[in-house]
Parts: structure tokens; C-alpha cells; sequence
């Protein structure tokens, strides 16, 4: 899923892409490449005439009113086609400028480069002095100088505007890594200057915040690219895409782009209102988008294999912008940035602008949050489990069936009062599969006690020989009287030590294709012929387990679902584990301020 979510979103995405797939962009990034002088785009002038460079302006300035939700829709999009040009740093300088002037600088600068007619240029390092309102000093690598009419730099905690034609300007221009948009190195010896006081930082948090989304479009493009040369490329008599090597690289793809979408979504959103929490998202998506991006390009090229590095293909024009990207900006300072202001107490608001039936729901929580939030521990979880609200989404009695709506007014509403629904973990997405495909007796027997975590359940899955091949299972379960003898191991389950049950992959017919012959089970984890052997992890904890069973019984009111025909809910319980775990209900998440202690034993890394 690309930053456009909404559909005015995606129609605006659409029309970006359309635009750039129509003028080539891609192949005028390439041409700049084989040596040409950096000029315009031949179709800046269009470009610029589509209003997308004033898109977050005012509209009495010039603009088009809309804001940065809208701007890093587009620029998302222009990463992706490696649009060459100045367009990104003509909309840093123009944001910043917006968010931080007075009126008349505002009135003087922002029309130009809202439509385009002045292009902009950002240089956020530096060694550059204010003295009697003139600029002098080295202004480090400054994004767009070569094609700029207007230089926007840091000057210590402040911002400094200058006529980028102005005799006391010096821009040199080396040889770059992506000559699709250079960079160049700016010195100032006594040049009129506008002056922005305390500006530094919002420059910075719109720097951030723009550049992290032509780093998602990078992302999002390198991914795409490998994960169709990989449906089509054969090695070994079949395509590379079912190897699990390849799938992993284009999966971990996948997650670092989806990562920094969410991180540039929530920034954009918090942009309008500027403060530390901007700075705090800002930072965030920076430093997870640049990161992102360098991972993208090069497992990009790894999945292409000697293609990937020939000049002819188009990998390296995108490991070239990410490169160039990650030396204007440095995602180590803004991850630093993040932890410094998750220490002074700085957190992101949850705030998403709900229907109007939201309201109507909202009474109805509001009343039993006032109920329950005077009750303390047990008191507490067994009222939500009462009502359905420990686990809303899931079906009633159990849940509240709440669709997407009441699940953020809940959230909401418990967030404020600052009540905590239980957390259950693996116990949670292995009993909402039994709610899914249990008897009415195991779900009487099951569910209740695991609500009210009077008890904790593992699952049963991984083998030694299978790796990440679920069906890939040995532990045999043999047919007895009354039910079956299991034999067999398993291994990589997290918490069976702690755990009363477990739900487990058994074959239960070796003659049938492998996903046919699984049977689901619950076992008994305190059973005789039950060993559990925690794996020790470098930290030195236990999480992690090897299980064994040797002849333990598990009856046949215990078999979940029809004997030979547990790979469905085998698969349906993995999908209910990825749910969780995305909805951070797995127990693996943790919040920024926990990264203090870390980030305090080795502020170098």
C-alpha cells in the first residue's frame, strides 16, 4: 500500500504516476546519466503547471491549499519514476518558508516557488554566520544548488534565504553519485540574507519528512522491480521466486517499504501542526526510510543477480538516489533526534478523523470505560471480558464483533482513560482459531479460562526439518482407542515452558500429499510424555523451546477440526498470528522509550 490511502489520495497518485510514465522520467534521468549537462526536466515547465509545487500552500499565495498529506503523495511518486530535477528541494525550501516566516517573507518568497517559476535549493549542514543580516560561510552540500534561484540553508538554530545568483554566492559542483540531481557544495562570503530566527529545526522536520517520502518511492519501486524479475526469471528449471532465499529478500523488502509508509503517513499528518511531535514522526520516517531505501536498492540487485549490475539496467540509477539521499540527510542523527525526544517526554498522537457514527458508538464506550477504569487487576480484565471488550473484534459472545469503527473508538477511548485491555499473545490468535473451528464443548471448555489468563497456550508448529514449511510435519500421531498416540518433536516454540496447552500440527496420514494428511490438536503440556528444553538465547533467557512427546495421548474430543483436514485451520491460525502480531497484540512491539537504556549503553551505534 502506497502513502495514498484515501480515495482523492490515490486519484492524485494515479495522475502523478500517469504524468511521469507519459514524459519518461525514468529515461531522462538515464540520459543525465550518460554525461549530459544537469538542465530542466523538458517537462518542467508542465510539471509545474499541474500546481504540484505549490500543492501545501496557501492558496492566497499562490498555492493550491491543500497541505502535506497531498505533497508526499506526489513526491512518493516521483521517487518512484527517479524524476529528475529540483522539484524536491523547491518544495523543502517552500514548506519550511511557509511554516516559519512572517507574512511579507512569506508574501515575497512563496509565489515563485509556488508555481515554479523559482526553484529552490536546501543545505541543511554547514558552518554558515549571520552578521548585520549578511551570510557568510561554508553551507556544506546543498540539494538543487546548481539549478537554483534560491538558496535556503541552516545557520545555526536559524534559517538563512539568499539569492542564489547573488556575486558572493560560490557553488561548485563535483562530480556526484547521481547526476539525475546533483548536489553541490555552497560558500557564502558576505551575501544579503533573510533570516528566519529559530527556523532550523522545522527546515530540518520538513527536510526529513520529504525526503523519507522520495525514499518510500524508491523503496516501493525497487521492490516492485525485483519482486516481477522474479516471477519470471528461471534458474534451476523454475522460477526464483519459489526459492526461499528469493522470497526473503523480496519479503524483507516489502516490510521495510511498509515501514517507511506508515512513518512518512504519520509524519505528513502531524505536519500542519508543527511543535516536537512533528519533529519526533519526522525523524522517525527519516530514519526509517533512508534505511529502508539503501536495504530496497540493494537486495534489489542481489535479486536481479549479474543483470542487476550491468549499466544498461536501471538498479543502480536507484542505489544512486538513495545514495545521494543519505548524504544530505543522516538517519543516524535522526534516530539520535528520536531517542532525545522520547527522553523529554515527547509522544505521537493517535488521531485518525472518524465517520460520524462514530459518535453513537463512543457513548456506549465512554460508559463502560467510567465503569471499570476504578477496578483494579483480575476486577478490571473480567469485566471487559464480560462485555466483549478485552478482545473487541472478535465474534460475540467472546468479542464484540466490533468492525473497524468501534475499534478505534475503543482504542481511543481506553487510551484517554488510560485503561489497558489485557494482552494475550500467542494464548489470544490461537483461541480465536478455536472459536473459528471448535466444537461448542472445546470452546466451552477452552476459551473463558484463556480470557480470563487463568491459563497460556503455545503453538506447536515448527519442526527441526521443516524450516519455515509449515506442512512440512513429522510428529506422527497414531490412532488408539479412544484417540492418538503423538510422537515426535518440536522446536522454536516461544513460552511452552510457561504454557498449559499447545496447539499442534500432527500427521496423521503419511500416504497423502503433505497437506493433506495434518490433523489440529490441543495437548496437554503438563502430560508425563511432554518435554519441554528452553533454548538458550545469547542474552541469556529462555523464550524459545524444544518440545518432545513420546506416546502422549491426546483423546478425540481434543482433535480440532476433521481428522486429516487440519492444514486449513493450521492456515487460518497463522493468518490470526499475523493480525495480532501487525495489530501489536504479539507481545513483540515496543515503544520508543524503551530504546533509551540501549541507545545510552551505545550512543556509537
Amino acid at each position: 500500500m502506497s502513502i495514498a490511502i484515501t480515495e482523492d489520495h490515490r486519484a492524485l497518485a494515479d495522475t502523478a504516476s500517469d504524468f511521469l510514465a507519459k514524459k519518461r522520467a525514468r529515461a531522462h534521468a538515464r540520459e543525465l546519466l550518460d554525461g549530459a549537462e544537469e538542465t530542466l526536466p523538458e517537462f518542467w515547465d508542465e510539471l509545474v503547471s499541474l500546481g504540484w509545487t505549490g500543492l501545501h500552500l496557501p492558496e492566497k499565495l499562490g498555492g493550491s491549499g491543500y497541505g502535506l498529506p497531498e505533497l508526499v503523495v506526489v513526491v512518493e511518486e516521483l521517487g518512484r519514476a527517479l524524476t529528475p530535477g529540483p522539484f524536491v528541494p523547491t518544495v523543502i525550501a517552500s514548506a519550511a518558508i511557509n511554516a516559519t516566516a512572517q507574512p511579507a517573507v512569506k508574501k515575497r518568497f512563496l509565489p515563485g516557488l509556488a508555481d515554479g517559476s523559482v526553484r529552490g535549493a536546501v543545505g541543511l549542514g554547514g558552518n554558515v554566520k549571520i552578521n548585520g543580516g549578511k551570510a557568510s560561510g561554508p553551507a556544506g552540500v546543498v540539494l538543487g544548488a546548481k539549478l537554483a534561484d534560491l538558496l535556503v540553508v541552516r545557520t545555526n538554530t536559524s534559517i538563512a534565504i539568499v539569492d542564489a545568483h547573488d556575486p558572493g554566492v560560490t557553488i561548485e559542483t563535483p562530480q556526484n553519485i547521481d547526476p539525475t540531481r546533483t548536489s553541490s557544495r555552497v560558500t557564502l562570503d558576505n551575501v544579503e540574507a533573510t533570516v528566519i530566527r529559530g527556523g532550523a529545526q522545522t527546515l530540518l522536520d520538513f527536510a526529513r519528512l520529504i525526503i523519507a517520502a522520495e525514499a518510500t518511492g524508491i523503496c516501493r519501486e525497487a521492490t516492485t522491480m525485483a519482486a516481477e524479475y522474479a516471477k519470471v526469471r528461471v534458474q534451476f528449471g523454475r522460477v526464483i521466486a519459489m526459492y526461499q532465499g528469493v522470497k526473503h529478500h523480496c519479503a524483507n523488502m516489502a516490510v521495510a517499504t511498509e515501514l517507511a509508509t506508515s512513518a512518512v503517513w504519520d509524519a505528513a499528518r502531524a505536519a500542519g501542526a508543527g511543535g516536537d511531535e512533528f519533529s519526533l514522526l519526522a525523524a522517525v520516517a527519516a530514519g526509517l526510510a533512508l534505511p529502508g531505501s539503501d536495504l530496497c536498492v540493494n537486495l534489489n540487485q542481489q535479486v536481479h543477480g549479474g543483470i542487476g549490475f550491468t549499466w544498461e539496467h536501471d538498479a543502480h540509477l536507484y542505489m544512486r538516489r538513495s545514495t545521494a539521499l543519505q548524504s544530505v540527510l543522516d538517519a543516524d542523527d535522526s534516530l539520535a533526534q528520536t531517542v532525545d525526544l522520547t527522553r523529554a517526554g515527547v509522544k505521537a498522537t493517535r488521531k485518525i478523523e472518524l465517520p460520524p457514527e462514530a459518535e453513537s458508538i463512543r457513548s456506549d464506550v465512554q460508559a463502560f470505560v467510567e465503569k471499570v477504569k476504578g477496578l483494579e487487576g483480575a476486577a478490571q480484565r473480567d469485566a471487559m471480558v464480560t462485555e466483549g471488550y478485552a478482545m473487541p473484534h472478535w465474534p460475540k459472545p467472546w468479542g464484540r464483533a466490533a468492525g473497524a469503527v468501534e475499534q478505534l473508538v475503543v482504542e481511543e477511548e481506553f487510551r484517554q482513560a488510560g485503561v489497558k485491555k489485557p494482552q494475550y499473545g500467542i494464548t489470544g490468535w490461537n483461541i480465536l482459531t478455536l472459536i473459528q473451528y471448535a466444537t461448542e464443548d472445546q470452546v466451552a471448555r477452552w476459551v473463558k479460562p484463556a480470557l480470563r489468563q487463568e491459563v497460556i497456550w503455545c503453538q506447536l508448529f515448527s519442526e527441526p526439518d521443516a524450516g519455515s514449511d509449515a506442512a512440512g510435519v513429522k510428529t506422527k500421531a497414531t490412532r488408539v482407542d479412544g484417540g492418538w498416540l503423538v510422537n515426535g518433536q518440536k522446536v522454536w516454540t516461544s513460552g511452552a515452558h510457561l504454557s498449559s496447552f499447545g496447539f499442534a500440527t500432527v500427521r496423521t496420514n503419511p500416504e497423502v500429499p503433505k497437506h493433506d494428511g495434518i490433523t489440529m490438536t490441543v495437548i496437554d503440556m503438563h502430560d508425563e510424555g511432554v518435554e519441554v528444553r528452553p533454548l538458550k538465547m545469547p542474552t541469556g533467557n529462555s523464550e524459545f523451546n524444544e518440545v518432545f512427546f513420546n506416546d502422549v495421548f491426546v483423546p478425540d474430543h481434543d482433535v480440532v477440526g476433521p481428522v486429516d483436514g487440519g492444514w486449513t485451520v493450521a492456515r487460518s491460525t497463522l493468518g490470526n498470528e499475523s493480525v495480532s502480531i501487525g495489530s501489536g497484540q504479539g507481545g513483540g512491539g515496543m515503544g520508543a522509550d524503551a530504546l533509551i537504556p540501549a541507545y545510552d549503553a551505545n550512543p556509537d551505534r
